[in-house]
């Protein structure tokens, strides 16, 4: 396979490291400027702080794969202005994200719709984890941030079961209002009233707040700093009302290649649960994490469950070396629908690894997966009975560095 790099990929790549080159050199001068290699670029004055932050993730596959193996998953701009404090307890913060790569931007070199987030919060003046209300648009809170700028993704798709989801517009970006609270050092609950049906980066924006109303509890359940390791879990629903005319779509793990889907409509309910153990084998970090949910559609009597088991580790993290994990996964989805006479199956192994360069501070990922897709089930849901393999390579740039454990 022959990787031929656009010119635009060359431009956006050089633009992200001269930014980050800028950066640093302003952190070594003295000003307002400087650069936190775990956010970005930083601006302080006084109590006024602008923070700024650019990814770029671009794959490439066979050329003979039936979904287009050369292109762009993110280019994303970003920026947090946190305003003085209005109190000892809250400041007021306004942030926005552009996603240059779902609206013909780069062909165009225009265009109105390229808002992922743009939301006014009130939260803590010191810590955002601690206390935030957000009212705009902002990511579901049941996506586990696949959809925020982190760009930091252990594999090419977070989750199967939650990007099929995307097809009835259940956990993507959605516009209303988002509360998260930490309830202890160890506990936060979040809610949320949106609306699932896309606001400003959608053709025909909605902005009924309330038709999607969620709720998530996180915590943690195991902490030993002297044996190094920890538990994190997670519970969480959504219900979402007035969902018409949508197909709930199985896709391919990686080439995303649709290879199936029956009518998802009516009202939806939604359960998920979450759970990221975190240990050392010798002086490896090591980390298990798994996801499970079920949704129902009430008109269609469609229901969908499934998740996945991830395992990665480190074999080696030194800036002469840079930083290895390979890892590998399981992904399964079972979607029946009431009339279609069966129960479709659907799971992937995936494999792979997460390589963050020598030399790049952890800023710069190559990344490279395999999956081996098994579907079948009634013809209503499952047109033919497939096996079939995908294959990615993916480069990423990121303002922030990439971190896995």
């Amino acid at each position: 396979m022959l990787i031929r790099p656009s010119r635009t990929f060359v431009y956006v790549l050089a633009f992200l490291l001269s930014c980050f080159t800028a950066a640093t050199a302003s952190a070594q001068r003295s000003g307002g400027w400087q650069y936190d290699p775990d956010v970005g670029a930083v601006y302080k004055n006084g109590d006024f702080r602008w923070t700024i932050w650019a990814f770029t993730e671009r794959y490439w596959g066979p050329r003979d794969d039936a979904v287009s193996a050369d292109a762009w998953r993110r280019v994303r701009q970003g920026m947090e202005f946190d305003l003085p404090r209005l109190n000892g307890y809250l400041r007021p913060a306004v942030v926005y994200e552009v996603d240059l790569t779902d609206n013909n931007f780069f062909h165009s070199g225009r265009s109105s719709q390229v808002f992922e987030n743009l939301y006014l919060s009130i939260q803590n003046p010191d810590d955002a984890n601690r206390f935030r209300a957000l009212f705009g648009e902002n990511t579901h809170i049941l996506s586990r941030e696949d959809n925020l700028s982190s760009g930091n993704l252990p594999t090419i798709n977070r989750s199967l079961i939650l990007e099929e989801h995307g097809s009835v517009n259940s956990f993507g970006t959605q516009w209303g209002l988002e509360f998260f609270k930490s309830l202890s050092s160890r506990t936060s609950i979040a809610f949320a009233a949106q609306d699932n049906r896309g606001s400003l980066n959608q053709a025909h924006p909605n902005y009924r707040i309330g038709n999607s109303l969620s709720a998530k509890v996180t915590t943690l359940a195991l902490r030993d700093t002297v044996a190094r390791r920890q538990l994190n879990l997670g519970v969480g629903a959504d219900h979402t009302r007035a969902i018409y005319d949508r197909q709930f779509t199985l896709s391919s793990a990686v080439g995303t290649e649709v290879i199936g889907g029956t009518s998802a409509t009516g009202n939806k309910f939604t359960i998920e649960g979450d759970a990221a153990y975190a240990w050392f084998m010798g002086v490896h970090p090591m980390t298990l994490e798994g996801e499970y949910l079920f949704s129902d559609f009430s008109h269609s009597l469609t229901d969908v469950s499934g998740g996945y088991a991830l395992l990665q580790g480190s074999l080696f993290d030194s800036p002469e070396r840079g930083d290895l994990d390979p890892f590998i996964r399981y992904d399964v989805v079972r979607l029946s629908r009431e009339i279609a006479g069966g129960l479709a199956f659907q799971q992937a192994w995936r494999a792979g690894v997460n390589y963050n360069l020598p030399s790049t501070a952890k800023h710069m990922n190559l990344h490279l997966e395999y999956a081996l897709n098994r579907v079948a089930g009634p013809a209503a849901i499952v047109p033919a009975r497939r096996s079939f393999g995908e294959f990615r390579v993916e480069l990423r740039v990121n303002a922030a560095r990439y971190l896995r454990h």
